[in-house]
């Protein structure tokens, strides 16, 4: 055996399919490889010691094998955060999935983007919690994602595209948001007026990453 295909790293579940009679495929966003894909063998059967490495949204320690094609077999890990409270409501689910789906279509195969992992644990763990409303934290994650992506307009070229005035709310929002670390990325509130105005600027720019 090559023990050069045996790889450890962190990484959290973004989506699940099924897989067989007792197994699932993985897309997983690792810490070191980035997106990748990775079939989970026997994980719904009783028992299985590795049904909640494959459960979506667990963020966990994992042990891989890496095959001759661009497909990875799950092997063992250690769950590190679950991220439980995300099923105790349905507008958690659902903006978390949200979330996930744009990172399906951002992030590239074997190419780490550890801003953008620890972008989004953090939203799913306020998310979860309950300590930030569900759709506040997708839009902030949203802007901040495409940042990240290498959109960051200022207000004006902003103003052009969405071919409307921003509020003195949003731009503040924009201007924070634009050079705050992820740490106090969320330190700050909105109306429910500006944040609608948010989502618009964050739908709008989407498309700028995305296509």
């Amino acid at each position: 055996m090559n023990s050069d295909r045996y790889i450890k790293t962190e990484g959290v579940v973004l989506k699940e399919t099924p897989l067989g009679e007792n197994g699932k495929l993985l897309v997983l966003f690792t810490k070191d490889y980035g997106k990748i894909t990775a079939a989970a063998k026997g994980v719904k059967k009783p028992g299985s010691s590795m049904v909640q490495l494959a459960q979506l949204f667990a963020y966990s320690n994992l042990e891989l094998y890496r095959g001759n094609s661009s497909l990875y077999t799950l092997t063992g890990g250690r769950l590190i955060e679950p991220f439980c409270g995300l099923t105790e409501d349905y507008d958690r689910i659902c903006e978390a999935g949200k979330m996930a789906s744009i990172l399906l279509k951002v992030i590239q195969e074997d190419l780490p983007d550890e801003e953008s992992l620890r972008l989004f644990l953090n939203s799913l763990y306020l998310i979860s919690t309950g300590k930030r409303k569900p759709d506040f934290t997708r839009c902030v994650f949203l802007l901040k994602l495409i940042q990240y992506q290498g959109v960051a307009p200022e207000p004006k070229e902003i103003e052009l595209l969405w071919n409307q005035t921003l509020s003195e709310g949003a731009k503040a929002a924009m201007e924070h948001l634009f050079s705050a670390e992820t740490e106090d990325l969320f330190s700050f509130g909105v109306s429910e007026t500006v944040l609608e105005e948010l989502q618009g600027i964050a739908s709008m720019l989407s498309h700028e990453i995305i296509n």
